[in-house]
């Protein structure tokens, strides 16, 4: 009798939770009807472009069922360089808690969603080790935003490699400039991570030595670094030692062969920039080269 009772309360508590979301959700969107449904139709069809299409249309009329349809179109297999977009696009969405178009005038008022940090966090995280280079920028951004500059430091590294310089918003080389005789505190803690043997640090203090920023620029120390980081699993270590040993620097000979090798283990990690189309593109000379 007790655990018949029990059951009724929590399903009571179920059924109030359930009316409480009810009402918190923001009016239906101003889509016909017909179109709501074909959408629906496309977003399950099981490509990325169906899951993506219909999350982007119901963005842009501020209805949250775009969330759902990015998460499909995220997971969608077989995997390829698409589902970052998506991802990304779920970074965005959880770290800000609004919709791209939240002042469309689609509804009203607009949705209001509840920011997650754990998840925006997540959601970049996942679309930066696949490979795609604008959640670089985000994961910077976001967690300047934050405070935290140390991470911050680490995602405009990282953007700094892929691009060749630093990006303006990235406030480098600055950021990590030597006080008088001593490196800056951020690049100390960087060094001493490294030397314990943090894969993620490994590739920062690399960053830095190929740049010489912060530091004295060393490209063959940083070589060694990247590699050191490579073979602990780092797909960051691995892509980069492609890189610097696709594109040489003083220290560094090119060394296309031993690069394609890198570049192949990142690949296996879905980090799509490391697929022979892209990193051969990535190699190449740019088309002005200030120094080196």
């Amino acid at each position: 009798m007790q655990h018949r009772i029990g059951r009724t309360l929590a399903l009571g508590a179920l059924l109030g939770l359930g009316l409480s979301a009810c009402q918190t959700l923001p009016p239906p969107s101003t889509l016909p009807l017909t179109q709501q449904q074909a959408l629906e139709q496309r977003g399950t069809d099981g490509s990325f472009e169906g899951a993506f299409d219909a999350a982007e249309t119901f963005e842009r009329f501020n209805d949250p069922r775009a969330i759902a349809y990015y998460e499909r179109a995220a997971a969608v297999t077989p995997w390829t360089f698409h589902n970052t977009k998506a991802e990304e696009a779920l970074g965005r969405i959880w770290v800000s808690g609004t919709l791209r178009h939240a002042d469309s005038p689609h509804i009203d008022p607009a949705p209001v969603l509840r920011a997650s940090w754990r998840r925006g966090e997540r959601a970049y995280l996942a679309a930066a080790n696949h490979g795609n280079p604008y959640a670089f920028f985000d994961l910077a951004k976001a967690y300047r935003a934050r405070g935290d500059a140390q991470l911050a430091l680490r995602w405009d590294l990282r953007a700094m490699i892929y691009q060749r310089y630093p990006s303006r918003s990235s406030q480098l080389p600055d950021a990590v400039a030597p006080q008088g005789d001593t490196v800056h505190p951020r690049v100390a803690d960087i060094q001493r991570r490294a030397a314990r043997g943090d894969a993620e640090a490994q590739v920062d203090l690399g960053a830095l030595l190929e740049k010489g920023v912060g530091l004295p620029r060393d490209p063959a120390r940083a070589l060694q670094l990247y590699q050191r980081a490579g073979e602990q699993g780092n797909v960051f270590g691995q892509y980069f030692a492609g890189l610097l040993l696709g594109r040489s620097a003083p220290g560094v000979e090119k060394d296309a062969d031993a690069a394609a090798r890198w570049f192949a283990r990142a690949e296996a990690q879905r980090f799509y920039m490391a697929a022979p189309n892209y990193w051969e593109k990535a190699i190449k000379p740019p088309f002005f080269i200030f120094s080196e």
